[in-house]
């Protein structure tokens, strides 16, 4: 992958490509390295979330290129679609600090030839980022009413008009996280988000107060995570309307056994072209409100009989 010097002298034609989205996942080693401290799936888990995650791409971008950041000890596998594979050196028990290196050297060779897409593997697109990348910034974030960590790291876009004003807000974030947040477990988890608030400088209260900011001559565009990076309750009546308004579901946590209920309802319809597609559709949404409506009653039914133990 070869580097590019890139200029600030404007890539509006540029922006009109569909984007590159990139994910990262490296399996854990047999030996060594322990576990991640949220890994709640096995590798296949994870394998199957990335094929669901990047034919959502696809679905809504199409000619979208897929990039998965992995190490070279992990398999491919179960993903289908044509999927550009990057090797990067991984500290495993570093992991989100390995991550943000390796999206900073893949940012550093990028030609910026079109948008990247910097997101989670738990991450279904629910629609287009079209109109989002018509707009005139570098970087885009998604905030949250957070004190500690107001900006999610698991979405990051950045626009390709000015790739070098791209870059450099890349490397300072990445400085940041190396310098104030690789110790006490954050490297592990969490540090890329304080890292995002420290390179930003805002609370979230101020962030809800405006679309752009200039950071370092970096134009920084911040998207609400309530429809760019929304994570729904952790119950399958959560997602039984579809979420048309949301264009960006991060199933966080133990929501991603609501992954895919969503994408075999809402989205594999759409990315089928058989004419029953439809029909099939409509089925499984039914099968998706009967096991919503189960899923509560049973709730409910467990929440009564801890009231009269």
């Amino acid at each position: 992958m070869a580097a590019s010097g890139g200029s600030d002298s404007g890539r509006a034609s540029g922006s009109a490509a569909a984007p590159e989205f990139v994910s990262f996942h490296a399996d854990r080693p047999a030996v060594g390295g322990g576990a991640h401290p949220h890994t709640n799936l096995e590798s296949d888990g994870y394998m199957q979330m990335l094929d669901l995650l990047f034919r959502s791409a696809r679905l809504f971008h199409p000619g979208a290129v897929c990039t998965l950041l992995t190490d070279a000890a992990t398999r491919l596998r179960l993903v289908r679609g044509p999927v550009r594979r990057v090797d990067a050196p991984i500290d495993h028990a570093r992991l989100m600090l390995s991550r943000a290196q390796a999206q900073l050297r893949l940012v550093e060779a990028s030609d910026f030839a079109r948008p990247l897409v910097l997101l989670d593997s738990d991450i279904l697109l629910n629609g287009s980022l079209r109109s989002v990348f018509a707009e005139d910034f570098d970087v885009a974030l998604t905030w949250r009413a957070s004190v500690d960590q107001p900006i999610n790291g698991g979405l990051l876009l950045l626009g390709n008009h000015r790739p070098e004003a791209a870059r450099r807000f890349f490397r300072r974030y990445v400085e940041l996280y190396q310098e104030r947040h690789a110790g006490d477990g954050r490297a592990t988890w969490y540090g890329d988000q304080l890292a995002l608030r420290d390179v930003v400088g805002l609370g979230y209260q101020q962030m809800s107060g405006t679309d752009m900011v200039e950071i370092d001559g970096c134009r920084v565009r911040l998207l609400p995570c309530a429809t760019h990076n929304f994570s729904p309750d952790n119950r399958l009546a959560a997602i039984a309307d579809g979420l048309a308004d949301k264009c960006v579901l991060h199933f966080k946590g133990q929501r991603k056994r609501l992954m895919a209920p969503f994408w075999s309802t809402f989205l594999q319809p759409r990315e089928s072209r058989w004419p029953w597609a439809r029909l099939l559709g409509e089925r499984a949404r039914r099968r998706l409100q009967a096991a919503a409506q189960a899923e509560a009653a049973g709730t409910a039914g467990a929440e009564s009989g801890d009231a009269t133990a």
